[in-house]
């Protein structure tokens, strides 16, 4: 039983690699090669590291020739290395050789360069642009009806919804003072977020002016006690400002009047608020057809209003006005997306860079390299997934195929209803399925009630989670403040998950001592050999670095798997093969080794509370190895019970 649990979850290392790093998408999708490319460079300009960021590629006759591709730029792809990048065409006009492309980069280095290719020139080639797939949330109102599962809706007075032809109406009808019609995302976002939206406004009754239409970020608990909106109002959108609260102050603060969209009615144009910490600093911004209003800038200070730091959703609503009149009219909106955000965005040179420009961008940054091995008997590999919408009946059966049989899956009170039928398709795949749950928001005590509410799930749900996964706080500096909290979660946690298993991440920072407090509130344990200052990268210093807790976990009659992160500096094939097989045969006769976990670390970095290191010199780990250990703690659990 040993060997087939190490066995699957170094098939998972495979699938991790091969099925998100292919490039299968220029060989399908209608056939034919790709006869032209270009190299794109894009250069990072906000001092630090950006990870899955969607970068913006603008082409015009200058940099491209729109003759080479198809009419509506079905055929354009995007490749780093050997990966294909998710793309979504916002804009393609042949007749003014214009077009606006965003692209969803893995990674960008602090202050380096990272290079990415278009490829072009396939007459056969179908369109797969995918806003879904390239943003953080995506919706273009197709249907008749709002998409389920994407917005919460409320309407109040005279106010209506309606979608049709492509855009979901707001509609506020005239002789009500207090009519609304508002959506809000189902999905909540961090800071450092863009919410965009492409709208109009159209008046319909006697008042010219229209409706009012607010835009931006709401507290995702309650929408009135902490807010971050766009209002604008009157006849061409000529009285625009902030209407900011935060709850936790109990600051409230609405903007004078300060700038003027003089956008005509019934004209579409892209209208965009961001969020983002900049200086330890709240800040917003407001951006139409994609330039920033200088005038809008608004920033935090200790004498004026803070903006909380917390989880939000994308808000949009159109109102009338206070004084009762005629005012029957709507706000349209043709698409909403939400972005990652950064205040100094990256440069994109679309062609190579030569002459001086080149010799600027010297600090170059390749896209990891994919790592082949052969999976070595007796040890094990899972994957987690945090983003199970790309992941349909298809790929959890080519995953299958590639030989896994575990899978841990980002879990939350927002979104555990609408993975069931992924669960249920990784089920019928005879995969293994665990709710992996993070302290997301720095407060404990959502781990407890997602924790419920999987037990919930699982008591009314046809395709139950097989087990869950913990993350425990692997960066607070007081390490005793913290095995301390951590025991009292993890009574709470084990309480609250009634018979399901409970795999549990220890963070490197963890001693022996640590270990023992937990242990009798976790059925598997995954030893993290890396932290933000550490990345171990040989089979000796891994050994060296968790001997201690080994010892306490085999004298104990527990399991435990390996976690180990792949640095920049040690990706070949061979090094991580030896890597694996080193491990493997110095415990091969260790009762407690369950096998090994690689992680990608940037995957994993966004959703822990993990503040990746600042030293130049220091590798940066670049597999889902993170993802993988977690994973294989609930899988070794489940397998071994049966």
């Amino acid at each position: 039983m040993k060997i087939r649990i190490l066995w699957y979850g170094l098939i998972t290392l495979l699938f991790i690699i091969g099925f998100t790093q292919t490039c299968a998408a220029l060989t399908y999708s209608g056939g034919g090669e790709w006869k032209n490319s270009t190299e794109i460079n894009i250069k990072d300009n906000s001092g630090q590291d950006l990870t899955n960021y969607q970068v913006s590629v603008v082409l015009n006759s200058s940099n491209f020739d729109f003759s080479m591709a198809q009419n509506a730029g079905q055929d354009i792809r995007f490749t780093s290395g050997d990966r294909q990048l998710q793309h979504w065409v916002e804009e393609w006009d042949v007749q003014s050789e214009r077009a606006k492309i965003w692209v969803r980069v893995p990674y960008v280095a602090s202050g380096g360069t990272t290079k990415i290719t278009m490829h072009y020139g396939n007459p056969l080639a179908t369109d797969i642009s995918s806003g879904t797939s390239t943003f953080q949330f995506f919706d273009d109102f197709s249907g008749n009806n709002l998409a389920f599962g994407n917005w919460e809706q409320f309407t109040t007075g005279g106010g209506q919804l309606s979608v049709t032809s492509g855009a979901v109406r707001l509609i506020v009808p005239n002789y009500h003072p207090a009519d609304i019609s508002r959506i809000k995302s189902a999905k909540d976002f961090p800071i450092n977020s863009m919410f965009v939206v492409k709208r109009k406004k159209v008046t319909t009754g006697t008042d010219s002016r229209g409706p009012v239409i607010v835009q931006g970020f709401v507290d995702s608990r309650n929408e009135d006690r902490s807010h971050m909106l766009v209002s604008t109002e009157l006849e061409r959108e000529t009285k625009v400002n902030w209407i900011l609260k935060n709850s936790t102050a109990d600051v409230s603060r609405t903007t004078a009047d300060l700038t003027d969209l003089n956008v005509a009615e019934d004209t579409w144009y892209t209208t965009a608020v961001a969020w983002y910490l900049e200086d330890e600093l709240g800040k917003v911004a407001f951006f139409k057809n994609g330039v920033r209003d200088s005038r809008m800038e608004f920033t935090t200070t200790e004498r004026t209003n803070n903006l909380n730091i917390i989880k939000v959703k994308a808000y949009l609503s159109a109102r009338t006005y206070p004084d009762v009149s005629d005012n029957t009219g709507y706000a349209a909106f043709d698409y909403a997306y939400v972005r990652k955000f950064v205040s100094d965005e990256p440069t994109v040179t679309v062609g190579k860079i030569t002459g001086a420009a080149a010799q600027e961008n010297t600090k170059v940054t390749q896209e990891p390299v994919r790592i082949n091995i052969t999976v070595p008997g007796g040890v094990i590999n899972a994957v987690r997934i945090f983003d199970a919408s790309a992941y349909d009946a298809s790929a959890l059966s080519e995953m299958k195929a590639s030989g896994f049989n575990f899978i841990m899956v980002l879990t939350n009170t927002e979104n555990i209803w609408s993975l069931e039928r992924f669960v249920k398709t990784a089920h019928e795949n005879d995969m293994q399925v665990y709710a992996m749950v993070f302290d997301e928001m720095g407060e404990p005590e959502t781990m407890i009630t997602t924790v419920e509410h999987v037990v919930d799930y699982n008591n009314k749900s046809l395709a139950r989670f097989d087990g869950i996964n913990i993350a425990l706080d692997p960066c607070t500096q007081n390490i005793n403040e913290a095995c301390e909290d951590n025991l009292l979660m993890l009574e709470s946690l084990r309480a609250s998950s009634g018979s399901l298993p409970l795999a549990v991440d220890v963070p490197l920072s963890y001693d022996r001592s640590s270990l023992q407090q937990v242990s009798d509130n976790v059925d598997l344990f995954i030893l993290l050999t890396y932290d933000d200052k550490a990345g171990l990268n040989s089979t000796a210093a891994i050994i060296d670095s968790i001997s201690a807790k080994m010892g306490e976990i085999r004298g104990a009659g527990e399991n435990a798997l390996i976690g180990i992160a792949v640095g920049e500096d040690y990706m070949t094939d061979t090094q991580v093969q030896d890597l694996i097989e080193g491990l493997q045969d110095y415990y091969s006769q260790d009762n407690a080794f369950m096998g090994t976990a690689i992680v990608v670390y940037e995957d994993y970095q966004e959703y822990s509370r993990v503040t990746p290191s600042t030293d130049e010199n220091r590798a940066i780990p670049a597999f889902t190895v993170l993802i993988a250990s977690s994973m294989l703690l609930g899988a070794v659990f489940i397998l071994k019970k049966k």
